[in-house]
């Protein structure tokens, strides 16, 4: 009898034990000194995921974090989109961070395909990210040029940093400055367009077709007559960039006859050419339509307000009639 309690004793302490290492070990701070961005992908799987966090040193052990996604029925919560994780933060904080709802107000935080960098600061300042005194209008293209020569190449360094926010799901921890918070954004879409080497005119051309038209094939199509017309130098007339004149944001956009003839290198109707920015921070699809345009005999298109399906025309003549028809 006094062997079996003693054993009993002994499986008691040794589960104790057990209990109180991965309490340990799930609440333990990583190795990390100083924030850094990691990203998920949609779709990747756990197994991934967790090597990843613990090859960058977020975690001591990939098994207890799969473990402990198990364990609390989280694994199906991942959430895909662009973290900064925390210095020294936990493996308990991070899969709090990462299967989090993104439409709380805790830091999470989604950038739109097609939203301004006016609309951004904007939506921080709600999400109370972005203090009332602090803004993103201020920083250029030569404020990160160091860091990302490889994104910004041929561009004037007093540019804004319009159409390189990269529209994704991001958690960004209370009391970033600004400048972190530009990074996150700009760190995203350095990665995330790594292989497509996208000269600035394809970024300015991926603003618009991500503001004017909806489907792949309707981008890489109007693609391609955007380019043609600029090669013929024949003036885009492109409506979102008049809204975009008016006030940098697409809120509230009326395209009223006065509205086409505001003096802004931004009226594409008044002056030839591509914007001198892009026009939003466009996604991956309109900056690989911008890239890969699709050949077609088109020079005109619309949408048609009540489908939103582009039409289009291959006269002036028929546009017209096209406009008459559809709007």
């Amino acid at each position: 009898m006094k062997h079996k309690n003693l054993y009993q004793i002994i499986i008691f302490i040794f589960a104790l034990c057990l209990v109180a290492g991965f309490y340990l070990l799930i609440n333990a701070p990583s190795l990390i000194i100083i924030s850094q961005p990691f990203s998920i992908s949609k779709g990747e799987p756990i197994a991934s995921l967790s090597s990843r966090l613990k090859q960058e040193n977020f975690i001591y052990s990939d098994f207890f974090f799969r473990f402990y996604l198990k364990m609390t029925n989280k694994a199906q919560d991942v959430k895909a989109g662009y973290y900064l994780l925390p210095a020294r933060t936990s493996m308990k904080n991070i899969v709090q961070m990462i299967t989090d709802n993104h439409v709380s107000a805790n830091g999470n935080f989604l950038i739109k395909e097609g939203d301004t960098l006016k609309e951004i600061e904007n939506n921080l300042k709600q999400k109370e990210i972005l203090l009332s005194s602090q803004s993103l209008n201020h920083w250029q293209i030569k404020d990160f040029s160091a860091d990302y020569s490889a994104s910004f190449q041929n561009i004037a360094p007093d540019n804004s940093l319009e159409g390189y926010l990269f529209p994704d799901s991001y958690h960004l921890p209370q009391g970033l400055s600004e400048k972190e918070i530009v990074d996150a954004f700009l760190n995203n879409f350095s990665n995330k367009t790594k292989d497509l080497n996208i000269p600035y005119k394809d970024l300015i051309i991926a603003s618009i077709l991500e503001k004017e038209v909806q489907t792949e094939i309707d981008k890489r199509m109007v693609a391609d007559i955007l380019w043609r017309r600029l090669k013929g130098n024949i003036p885009l007339q492109v409506d979102a960039t008049i809204c975009y004149a008016q006030n940098q944001s697409f809120d509230g956009c009326q395209l009223t006859s006065g509205a086409f003839k505001i003096d802004s290198p931004y009226n594409t109707y008044l002056y030839k050419g591509l914007p001198p920015t892009p026009i939003c921070n466009p996604g991956l699809e309109s900056i690989e339509a911008a890239l890969n345009p699709l050949s077609n005999q088109s020079w005109y298109y619309l949408t048609d307000r009540k489908t939103g399906k582009t039409i289009y025309s291959q006269t002036y003549e028929e546009h017209q009639q096209a406009r008459q028809k559809y709007l």
